[in-house]
């Protein structure tokens, strides 16, 4: 029965309620019978134990399983007529002690989703981005099709010269470091941040060597290199001289199953501009939600931003082991990554809760055939069992999540496919 609803901000919510003794009785009663039929107790048979020695013996367990479950039924009780829609768990502020015979009351502070006044959302002006594929863009991606498909020629007769792929041992050291031998290889010319290393071979044989001292900033990738001079020792150990196919019908053939040099270009244009009008897509769908956010003002629940910074992390911790960082072992500061991250959170949570009301004023709904479509390609992506997904999804809240975020993309849409779009000004001043 709810004594009291208070609103302490527009997302913010407090409640006073009271559960009758009769209703604590009645449950009291069902969970003791539930009990009964599982409980164990030596010289008793299971199921036989009488419910006198079962109240005495659990009484604590049925005490606390009888508020869990009329806590929460209560409280969706005394809010279902207030229209809200909480987010997060209720905060328990003060609750009666238990006592057999007596009503509970208890106060409760919540946070629910705002209520959002929509602004004007079509006719919205954007800027449309220029496509554009030229014949030098296939070319640099032809360059990067005869770059893999190279072979190396080995070249130690000569002298080290741009263009060659210079094949190295490197020995560095320093005051406070223990001498440390490393083998790598590098492109003799290609741009680098350590030139000196070019410099230092350039013009030698194999079995020849050279040293360089150099001076890093607290900005060097190597910690252990941060504000010192460090001496290194450079030993040229074999020369390769990469060769590059041809570009011919066999070439196109062999890196793509293209019949021809032609087939090939058209193909690898036509990916480009595909890419380029999905980035192109990705601009305006930002320009949108821009917009959206800058015509709408409202508060957002800390819950909602709390759980989508905990997403952000942990794609930002996905990220850094997919670079070989050891995320255990890495000096992070989370709580700095945490607040850095944050503002973009919080403008996420604005535009999926302006969109999600877009959706539902638009009368827009994610329907179980998109929903089953999305289940089955997570279910191909991460290699596991379409109907494991679909149980997954379905046992911690997936499921209408998807469901509505399906329906905000569809607003989302909706939105771009109203809009005015405006060719971009490449004047210059």
């Amino acid at each position: 029965m709810l004594l009291n609803y208070e609103d302490l901000s527009p997302v913010k919510k407090s409640v006073e309620v009271e559960i009758p003794a009769d209703l604590i009785s009645n449950e009291a009663k069902r969970v003791t019978t539930e009990f009964t039929r599982q409980a164990k107790l030596p010289g008793f048979r299971p199921g036989k134990v009488p419910p006198s020695v079962v109240r005495t013996r659990f009484a604590k367990e049925i005490q606390d399983e009888v508020m869990n479950r009329l806590l929460s039924r209560s409280f969706r009780d005394a809010i279902s007529e207030k229209g809200v829609e909480p987010v997060g768990d209720p905060q328990l502020q003060h609750i009666d002690p238990f006592i057999e015979g007596a009503p509970v009351k208890y106060k409760a502070e919540f946070e629910v989703k705002p209520r959002i006044e929509l602004r004007e959302y079509r006719g919205i002006e954007i800027d449309e981005p220029k496509i554009e594929v030229s014949d030098e863009d296939v070319d640099k991606m032809i360059e990067r099709l005869r770059d893999q498909a190279s072979s190396y020629r080995v070249e130690n007769d000569r002298l080290l010269q741009n263009d060659d792929f210079a094949m190295i041992d490197i020995t560095t050291s320093g005051e406070g470091l223990e001498s440390e031998t490393r083998s790598g290889h590098f492109r003799v010319g290609e741009e680098t941040p350590m030139p000196e290393l070019h410099d230092a071979l350039r013009g030698k044989k194999p079995g020849e060597s050279g040293s360089f001292d150099k001076t890093y900033g607290e900005d060097a990738s190597n910690e252990k290199f941060h504000g010192k001079s460090i001496h290194h020792e450079v030993t040229l150990k074999e020369i390769r001289v990469q060769e590059k196919p041809d570009i011919n019908d066999e070439f196109a053939k062999s890196v793509g199953g293209w019949e021809s040099v032609q087939q090939m270009r058209e193909t690898i244009a036509a990916d480009i501009r595909k890419h380029r009008e999905f980035e192109a897509l990705r601009v305006k769908q930002n320009q949108i939600g821009e917009h959206l956010l800058g015509i709408h003002d409202f508060e957002v629940p800390d819950a909602l931003v709390e759980e989508e910074l905990g997403k952000s992390l942990q794609n930002y911790a996905r990220f850094l082991a997919s670079q070989g960082v050891d995320v255990e072992k890495a000096e992070l500061d989370w709580n700095k990554v945490a607040e850095d991250f944050r503002p973009e959170a919080v403008k996420r949570v604005k535009r999926s809760l302006i969109l999600e009301a877009i959706a539902k004023k638009e009368n827009i709904e994610g329907s179980d055939v998109e929903v089953d479509a999305e289940s089955r390609r997570a279910a191909n992506e991460s290699g596991r069992d379409v109907a494991e997904v679909k149980y997954r999804l379905r046992q911690d809240g997936g499921y209408e999540a998807l469901r509505a975020s399906l329906a905000q993309e569809k607003a989302l849409a909706l939105v771009l496919k109203e809009a005015t779009t405006r060719e971009p000004d490449n004047s210059t001043t």
